[in-house]
């Protein structure tokens, strides 16, 4: 997942609600099978490295 969020902060969106619709736009799920949210996106970066947020 953190590869493919990389690649949209690249791209110049780095809003938590713009890498949320830029992963629905891509049709990538969820780990539940669901659509992003903010916050499922915050979670994803602060599990990965808290200094990110």
């Amino acid at each position: 997942m953190l590869p493919i969020i990389a690649s949209i902060q690249q791209s110049g969106i780095t809003s938590l609600r713009g890498l949320a619709i830029a992963l629905n736009n891509r049709g990538v799920r969820t780990a539940r099978n669901g659509q992003w949210q903010v916050s499922n996106v915050r979670n994803v970066l602060a599990r990965q490295s808290p200094s990110l947020l």
